[in-house]
């Protein structure tokens, strides 16, 4: 099950899906407010990003699965890990945090997002998922990921910041039980290095892979090196 980023769909799971669903079965979902999810009108929380989730695993007969979380989408996993434990057979956590800057900072992007739409925000948000390096390389990247934001539901995207407004798991994660992954990307400034490693220091069975160069979706910047360590992670 991969859960993905605030403001993109999961076809930014595309490099994964094409290199490894030959030897996995790959889930990729739209959380809520996201694609193809619907976007209740509302603030959200992350044990209700959980429960949607976990719904899905139960439609589709999934008892336990390998879960993966990058940024948004590691906090939910993070929660599942947490609040269901036999629901995962892994845990691999990318570009994510225990908290997410300041409680404030997500309230007032909400109410942005609310009155002006997630456009304004695009442009912005897209420049710190990619390096410059990998934009030269891949010039259609920009509009692709700045569409998908400008795409994503003002709702969903306000009520998803409420969501990760009130996550907090710093004080748990010696709780966290599964076999944990975390992969970093060093030149991230969404989730900056120390904060996703800091999941690496308080989960107590866990490992750290730390990608150069690569921002936030350094699943989309260097596929090869995320897909190894999914490919071990998985056993497959």
């Amino acid at each position: 099950m991969l859960l993905g980023s605030l403001g993109a769909s999961r076809d930014m799971w595309d490099p994964q899906v094409e290199a490894l669903s030959e030897s996995a079965r790959i889930i990729t979902v739209d959380l809520r407010g996201h694609g193809e999810s619907p976007a209740p009108v509302g603030e959200y929380s992350m044990t209700g990003l959980a429960d949607d989730v976990l719904a899905l695993m139960d439609s589709l007969g999934i008892d336990r699965a390998h879960i993966v979380g990058l940024s948004l989408g590691g906090a939910v996993a993070q929660t599942i890990a947490l609040d269901h434990p036999e629901r995962l057979r892994t845990l691999t956590l990318i570009s994510t945090a225990p908290k997410f800057g300041e409680t404030d900072a997500w309230l007032d992007k909400a109410e942005n997002v609310r009155a002006n739409g997630t456009g304004v925000l695009a442009d912005t948000v897209v420049g710190n998922w990619f390096t410059d390096e990998c934009f030269a390389e891949n010039p259609q990247l920009p509009a692709r990921f700045a569409d998908g934001i400008r795409a994503t539901s003002d709702e969903g995207y306000a009520g998803c910041c409420h969501a990760i407004a009130g996550f907090d798991t710093r004080e748990q994660l010696g709780d966290i039980t599964v076999p944990t992954w975390v992969i970093a990307g060093e030149e991230d400034t969404s989730t900056p290095l120390d904060v996703v490693t800091s999941l690496y220091d308080g989960i107590p069975e866990s490992s750290l892979t730390e990608i150069s160069p690569a921002k936030h979706l350094v699943n989309v910047e260097v596929p090869d090196a995320v897909n190894r360590v999914l490919a071990m992670q998985w056993g497959v």
